[in-house]
């Protein structure tokens, strides 16, 4: 290596420590809210910078080492002694590592222009030339330049934003399965291609971090948030304003839902977590949960919307699980977004249901979710055509009294009747009152269910709750009350499959459906040719393993009536 290589590759490896231990010092000078809006740039900014020169793997490893260890307390006590010295906003320069080329501090990562010059011709078009092998290696500029092209939000349809914010609101979601890191490590052998550093949580919390501050939504759906990183990781959040709702999966499961929202856009009038884990039910012993909520416009009260977040069992081949999940998730979906009965039926909020549902296209519970009714009797577990353990009549028991249309029998009856208890009978270990036990009182309603119950293999129960209106159990065929659409058509206009996670091979499982609202851009998904393209994720330009989706609804705001 020659005399200037060496003295080069010296100034930027000293640069690169004091980066590293301005970071961690401004962690504790800085105020928080503004230390968690710089560490993402100033992190990607070390990194890229980095990946920009043609120096050996090493160095890479050893600053993300370096960054990894920052929380230690000697090293914060060597950072302070050194001279603290402003890296933000600035970079190095390719010809001269002594001369700085400005950066502004707001430019965001999809206009961010380094300083080599003459490595980008055209910061509008394509994929850049002349960017070194090395980032090709790493994860890297080109990926975040291909990545940020095919990831644009797009107009759904002809559909345009109104520029009335007095007659609608801007409803703008992203969703996010994020990877527990606890899943990660537990099951390592799926990662062993990737590159080790990039599987460290403090890389890739601040990727996610950065991708969901780039969306700018009002309100977030993440699953695998991970309990023991959750205050952690809401802190920036909750300096910018977002108020939250976690849902830990049952028994051992150590991660599970996040729900954020504005708090000066929204109040949170309603709320409910799930739990799909009903003890002594097989179908139904698996821990996933689900977090709905009620949210009412700050400004304008009577304007109200239900977001609900899931994530659905894994395992391939039980649809009729996910289906029977999904079945308990609508039902309290109905029971917090009913509004009143009209003579042409129930009258309901606008609903966005999002998350992972493990789950590909036009598949089963897909189906019943667009199409609002799935016959599922005779068919096997994977809720396909089967010749031999074919489901029965009946998916869950009729104990939890939730009917074939995915409402509560007993909310059901207290609305018709305008008696009768309400009671939900679904167990709840965050709710001690509602978990069923042996000394439980029946309600009135429930005897009635129990008197009209028959053998679920000979025929379903049907019971009228008032004249002319009936409910089943067990019918072989599950319905719902909503007219769910999804955002993505899954399909582009040249056939191409899009994909938001790889399962041996790239897939859609996450999923944004809507009902009573209008969608007016979805957050464009790459298809399964551009996915083979770019690293695997994770990687530094992706933190997770699923890709995150998001849409932006126009709810139109309710006037007043005085």
């Amino acid at each position: 290596m020659s005399v200037s290589s060496k003295t080069r590759l010296v100034t930027i490896t000293a640069s690169l420590l004091n980066v590293a231990c301005n970071l961690h010092t401004a962690k504790f000078l800085l105020p928080r809210k503004i230390f968690y809006m710089v560490e993402p740039l100033w992190q990607r900014l070390s990194l890229e910078n980095l990946y920009l020169n043609p120096f050996p793997e090493a160095l890479v490893s050893d600053y993300l080492d370096l960054a990894i260890s920052m929380d230690n307390p000697a090293s914060h006590q060597k950072c302070m002694k050194a001279k603290m010295e402003s890296y933000l906003g600035t970079c190095y320069g390719q010809n001269n590592t002594t001369t700085m080329c400005d950066v502004p501090f707001h430019t965001t990562s999809s206009n961010l222009v380094y300083c080599q010059p003459g490595a980008f011709a055209d910061v509008t078009h394509g994929v850049k030339t002349n960017v070194h092998a090395a980032e090709t290696k790493h994860g890297n500029y080109i990926d975040k330049e291909r990545y940020k092209i095919i990831r644009k939000w797009k107009r759904f349809g002809k559909n345009r934003l109104t520029s009335n914010t007095e007659d609608s609101f801007i409803l703008k979601l992203l969703s996010f399965n994020i990877l527990a890191q606890n899943l990660l490590e537990d099951h390592s052998y799926l990662y062993q291609g990737h590159n080790k550093k990039v599987l460290n949580w403090k890389i890739r919390k601040s990727l996610v971090i950065q991708e969901i501050h780039e969306a700018d939504a009002n309100v977030i759906c993440l699953q695998e948030m991970q309990e023991d990183h959750l205050l952690d990781f809401v802190t920036p959040f909750k300096q910018l304003g977002y108020e939250y709702l976690y849902k830990k999966r049952t028994n051992d499961k150590r991660d599970g839902l996040l729900l954020l929202y504005r708090s000066n856009q929204f109040v949170l009038l309603d709320y409910a977590k799930v739990e799909l884990y009903q003890a002594g039910i097989e179908i139904l012993n698996r821990d996933n949960v689900g977090i709905i909520a009620k949210l009412s416009l700050r400004d304008s009260p009577e304007t109200q919307v239900v977001v609900a977040t899931t994530h659905l069992l894994y395992n391939p081949r039980r649809n009729d699980v996910r289906l029977a999940q999904t079945q308990l998730l609508l039902a309290e979906i109905e029971r917090i977004a009913f509004v009143e009965n009209t003579m042409t039926g129930p009258k309901y909020l606008p609903i966005i249901l999002t998350g992972d549902f493990n789950l590909e296209p036009f598949t089963a519970v897909y189906k019943f979710l667009t199409e609002g009714s799935f016959e599922y009797y005779g068919k096997g577990r994977n809720l396909e055509p089967s010749q031999y353990n074919f489901l029965s009549n009946s998916l869950i028991p009729s104990r939890l009294c939730i009917t074939d249309n995915c409402q509560h029998f007993n909310i059901l009856t207290q609305r018709l009747q305008r008696e009768g208890t309400g009671k939900v009978m679904l167990e709840n270990s965050e709710l001690p009152l509602q978990k069923r036990d042996g000394n439980m009182t029946l309600s009135s309603d429930v005897n009635m269910l129990q008197q009209n119950s028959v053998n679920i293999n000979t025929g379903c129960t049907q019971i009228e709750i008032v004249k002319g209106y009936s409910v089943r159990f067990s019918s072989g065929t599950l319905t719902h009350p909503f007219k769910m659409h999804s955002v993505y058509r899954h399909i582009n206009a040249h056939g191409e499959r899009e994909a938001t996670t790889h399962q041996d091979k790239w897939i859609t499982v996450d999923y944004i459906f809507y009902s009573n609202i209008q969608p007016i851009e979805k957050y464009a998904l790459p298809t399964i040719s551009q996915c083979a393209a770019l690293p695997k994720i994770p990687n530094f330009v992706v933190g997770s393993d699923h890709l995150c989706i998001g849409a932006t609804f126009q709810l139109p705001r309710k006037k007043s009536v005085l």
